[in-house]
C-alpha cells in the first residue's frame, strides 16, 4: 500500500473531525488519522517581558517625538471666570 502523508488541521465537533481548510482528499476516501491535541492556551513566549519593555520604549520615544508638535497644536486652556 502506498500511503501519502499530509497534515490537516481540524476541529473536533459532535464526534466528527472537521478540517479547517479544504483537503485534497476524495469524498468517502478512507484515511488513517493520528491525532495530536493542541494545547488550549498557547504558552507565553519566554521573552514576553522583553517584548513589553520594547513596546514601552517605542511608545516613550514616539511620545517624545510628538510632544513639540502636540504642544503647539493643543488647544489653550482657558481659566474659568
Amino acid at each position: 500500500m502506498n500511503a501519502k502523508a499530509i497534515t490537516v488541521e481540524a476541529i473536533y465537533e459532535g464526534g466528527v473531525f472537521r478540517p479547517l481548510h479544504p483537503c485534497a482528499i476524495a469524498d468517502a476516501q478512507r484515511v488513517k488519522l493520528t491525532v495530536q491535541v493542541a494545547d488550549l492556551a498557547d504558552p507565553w513566549p519566554a521573552n514576553t517581558a522583553e517584548i513589553y519593555r520594547e513596546i514601552a520604549d517605542d511608545e516613550r520615544r514616539l511620545a517624545a517625538e510628538m510632544w513639540p508638535t502636540g504642544r503647539e497644536t493643543w488647544p489653550p486652556q482657558h481659566e474659568s471666570p
